[in-house]
């Protein structure tokens, strides 16, 4: 069985960019929401890879949370 659609993250959803700012208690900001969906490209050409899951992405938002608002 292969991995659901719930295991990644949907970039053009707020509310999933709204669920990882508050992991990182960060504002709900569309500023906020922005500088996520580049994080995103940035770590998709970092790991080579087209779509996240969304414990990968969680752990390069607490890495990277200072550039957030």
């Amino acid at each position: 069985m292969g991995i659901s659609d719930h295991e990644y993250v949907n970039f053009s959803e707020n509310y999933e960019m709204n669920y990882h700012l508050k992991k990182v208690d960060k504002r709900q900001t569309e500023s906020n929401r922005a500088i996520l969906r580049d994080m995103g490209g940035e770590l998709k050409k970092k790991l080579d890879k087209t779509r996240l899951k969304h414990d990968e992405f969680s752990d390069y938002v607490s890495e990277q949370k200072g550039r957030l608002e």
